[in-house]
């Protein structure tokens, strides 16, 4: 059960996690709070409902057989679902894995920047590549104050690109770590959720330590344009479904595994992202570079440290496994072209996105148009695809007791499908303007 929960509740405290803090500022308490336990629920449903469907697949109601996430839908829908679903769960795990990587590598440049000769990075510009040096005691004490000493931060925008001595420092760190397999990755990710877990409790007191002020966090906010499409990247506990339930141990419950999960998972973005608002006035889009710029104090510089290593960076290889398991599950590439594509494509692109705000614009649209796709419209499809086909109840209770007629559950399935749609469309809306 501890590896289950460690995978599922690792793939939920993803990058998407470290904007929530500013999501809260900027979209209010209220909002925010009611999208992150709406998509909770709906999130749960949905992965509780791929489950319940993949035992559907004959010979699986205990899931002996490997059925990776398209693999299903080619099973009950067809190739074309089949191919929609590839290109839909290629593009959603990688933009949560270049989201990653990019986080993680500007923790490691704010960790280098406290040694001699600061951190350092390649720089692009129109006249061509420079060297450029980047020192934490550069900072003055109002930007130490407000959370915002952070590198290469001050001086470059969206035209500027960097390749830092941090992003080649987490290359060499976790690039090897993707090439392995889910079972190799169980015991970084078992050691991840307990990190997590004490890591958590060290912010949540030293946000009290330092300080909630309401002020800084309103009750509906001002800007609602990136709050659903990064809220829905916070959840993509589907994603990691299909191979876990060929991976787990036969007496792991799915239902409880599914469901714990999910609810550490909606109370540590409270705790962490509302409580992190509450304490950080105009806090970055990623919230740890706010913590490690001083203001909190030696022990929490420390833990933003080692949060990123622990949980931010080992979910790079989990996201490269999860991608690389759905292209040779279903026979569509072989192992090294797909090494290529979950492991190398990523590393080889996410430096360019390290500047002017890339990965939240990044994980705004890439929630809206690919995690909306995986993680609740073509789960809920499928499922009420499979319910009007057969009557074949599955082993996964998905309400417990409750809608165990056919009729209800079609009739819930819809409901939860038009609530994925309209939550979807508020997200487009919203990033449009």
């Amino acid at each position: 059960m501890l590896g289950s929960v460690s995978i599922a509740v690792n793939s939920l405290t993803g990058p998407a996690m470290l904007n929530l803090p500013s999501v809260f500022q900027r979209s209010g308490l209220i909002p925010t709070t009611l999208t992150i336990a709406f998509l909770c629920i709906l999130s749960t449903l949905c992965s509780l409902h791929m489950a319940n469907t993949i035992s559907k697949v004959p010979g699986n109601s205990h899931f002996h057989h490997e059925i990776e996430y398209s693999e299903a839908f080619r099973y009950f829908w067809g190739r074309r679902a089949f191919v929609v679903t590839q290109i839909s769960f290629f593009c959603c795990i990688t933009c949560l894995n270049i989201a990653s990587i990019v986080d993680t590598a500007q923790v490691v440049d704010q960790i280098l920047s406290r040694f001699r000769g600061g951190a350092v990075a390649f720089e692009w510009r129109q006249g061509g590549w420079e060297i450029i040096r980047w020192a934490a005691h550069n900072c003055s004490g109002e930007r130490i104050q407000n959370g915002k000493c952070i590198p290469f931060e001050a001086d470059h925008n969206n035209d500027t690109w960097l390749l830092t001595t941090g992003y080649l420092l987490s290359a060499l760190m976790f690039l090897p770590m993707s090439l392995k397999n889910l079972k190799e990755n169980t015991l970084f990710q078992i050691v991840g959720l307990v990190v997590l877990m004490v890591i958590s409790g060290q912010f949540v007191y030293s946000f009290f330590v330092h300080g909630i002020d309401f002020s800084n966090v309103s009750l509906w906010g001002t800007d609602w344009a990136d709050m659903f499409g990064v809220v829905l990247f916070n959840f993509a506990v589907v994603i990691a479904v299909p191979a876990w339930l060929y991976e787990r141990r036969p007496d792991v419950s799915v239902v409880s595994a599914i469901n714990n999960s999910s609810l550490i998972g909606f109370i540590l973005y409270m705790l962490v992202g509302g409580l992190g608002a509450l304490t950080m006035p105009d806090v970055t889009d990623n919230m740890l570079q706010s913590m490690m710029s001083g203001v909190f104090g030696k022990l929490t510089e420390v833990c933003s440290m080692v949060f990123a290593f622990f949980i931010i960076g080992l979910g790079i290889p989990l996201f490269s496994v999860l991608t690389r398991l759905n292209l040779t599950g279903s026979g569509l590439c072989n192992q090294f072209t797909a090494n290529i594509l979950a492991v190398y494509f990523p590393w080889g692109t996410a430096w360019l996105l390290y500047t002017g705000g890339k990965t939240t614009a990044l994980l705004g649209w890439g929630g809206i148009f690919f995690s909306s796709i995986i993680i609740f419209i073509a789960p809920l499809a499928l499922a009420l695809h499979v319910v009007k086909q057969s009557d074949i109840q599955g082993s996964v209770a998905v309400y417990g007791r409750y809608f165990q007629d056919h009729g209800k559950q079609k009739s819930v399935l819809i409901v939860l499908l038009f609530a994925s749609v309209i939550s979807i469309i508020l997200a487009a809306i919203g990033e449009v303007k």
